[in-house]
């Protein structure tokens, strides 16, 4: 991008406006409010809305929710379980025809509808929900909360590890270092003939989660701008090496294998990808026995957060009923309830007996509790980019590094391409 164009652009968050009153405009301000927010009899809206992705994956957990929400107060929440890819698009959709639903659980925020948010300051507060997870907009409100936490971690196929013969860490404390790591899974590969020792998830918050291992800020922001530093360089250089050496699939990131697939067929050693796999691969992984271990290391003991995150919509004729749900949500109780329904990490202190894999979810706790990555707060983050003054869309992390893989540059130039992306060039 020009000095000139950057000059002349507006802002991401001068666009959602824009765009919002534009499409509003041309849908017509005096149709009815928010078709799908809310629909009201007698004062009050009985049904409410409530878009999201992965609920069914994850045993139905809001879907269990909403059923004992309506059975406690009568107010209808319609869970619209849409698929991961299809969720921008819709909730881009609803915003521009003026119709956005009264409630949504998002991975990310848009900068389209990120001004339409209503402020769950005091429901975070009364609940507790833990700081460190929590980011407030430019304007002063807090837009989301947290609905669950997720961190990147560590599969592997046990039965494939003990017909090898080759040992590994079950502790954080005696963690294996990314060297010893790669050797483990080639040993597994030679001795029970594994197709590929470890498979990633093509994604960049997957590999941003090894370069904190290494030692990485992974584009941590540095006097208001992303910056990129030697360990990202010597990450993606280490990242390079065992693609090219076929300990992992380059089919995965250069042409969008299911890497998840992949792990679950028994061909693969290990699966680098995170705590939301467990209740799927406790309910759909029979023919062999696997097992949540330590993330290797290089530099430090680290992982990446991330996690779904709670909104609720302003003016969809349900503004007052969506918050009532969210603050009914966050009770301790039924709150505990939900996460031991779908296999969720909690974003408050709260004691969680899973019927499921407990030492998965645990390990995966003390991971978070030990993270010791250098670069910004990953929760954080996502609200902070929603708002951002300069725009960039995408995952330049995992789509310039999909050029390195494909030799057409090396990773110095990746990592400046990177920076460059994402501060708006």
């Amino acid at each position: 991008m020009s000095e000139t164009t950057r000059t002349s652009s507006i802002t991401r968050r001068q666009f959602g406006l824009t765009a919002f009153g534009l499409s509003a405009l041309a849908a017509g301000l005096t149709a009815c409010s928010g078709g799908g927010g809310g629909s009201s009899s007698g004062g009050g809206a009985k049904t409410l809305q409530l878009i999201l992705s992965g609920d069914t994956n994850q045993g139905g957990a809001f879907a269990a929710a909403a059923k004992k929400y309506k059975e406690a107060t009568g107010i209808t929440i319609e869970v619209v379980d849409v698929p991961t890819a299809d969720i921008t698009t819709k909730l881009k959709n609803a915003a521009t025809a003026n119709d956005l639903p009264a409630l949504a659980r998002v991975t990310a925020i848009d900068p389209l509808w990120a001004n339409q948010l209503q402020d769950l300051s005091d429901i975070a507060t009364s609940h507790a929900i833990d700081p460190n997870f929590l980011q407030k907009s430019p304007d002063g409100i807090l837009p989301a909360i947290p609905s669950d936490l997720t961190a990147v971690g560590l599969f592997i196929n046990k039965s494939l590890f003990t017909k090898a013969g080759v040992a590994f860490p079950t502790s954080i404390d005696t963690t294996w270092t990314w060297d010893e790591f790669i050797a483990a899974v080639n040993q597994v590969r030679a001795k029970a003939g594994a197709k590929y020792g470890v498979v990633m998830d093509r994604s960049g918050h997957r590999l941003r989660a090894m370069m904190y291992e290494f030692g990485s800020t992974a584009f941590a922001k540095e006097n208001g701008k992303y910056a990129g530093d030697s360990k990202a360089v010597e990450t993606l250089d280490y990242f390079k090496k065992i693609n090219d050496d076929q300990t992992m699939p380059k089919s995965v990131w250069l042409s969008g294998e299911d890497g998840n697939a992949m792990f679950k067929s028994g061909q693969v050693a290990a699966y680098y990808s995170g705590s939301w796999q467990v209740a799927d691969f406790n309910k759909n992984i029979k023919d062999f026995e696997w097992l949540s271990v330590p993330l290797p290391k290089k530099a430090v003991n680290a992982t990446n957060l991330g996690g779904g995150f709670m909104v609720a919509f302003k003016d969809t004729g349900a503004d007052e009923e969506a918050k009532k749900f969210i603050d009914w949500f966050y009770n301790d109780a039924n709150y505990t309830e939900f996460a031991k329904t779908g296999g969720y990490l909690p974003v408050k202190d709260l004691k969680v007996d899973y019927p499921f894999q407990q030492a998965s979810f645990e390990l995966y706790q003390k991971q978070i509790a030990g993270n010791q990555a250098k670069g910004d707060n990953a929760i954080k983050r996502v609200v902070i980019e929603a708002y951002a003054e300069t725009p960039f869309s995408g995952d330049p992390l995992r789509e310039e590094t999909v050029k390195m893989l494909s030799g057409s540059q090396d990773a110095k130039t990746t990592v400046d391409n990177i920076v460059k992306l994402y501060n708006g060039a």
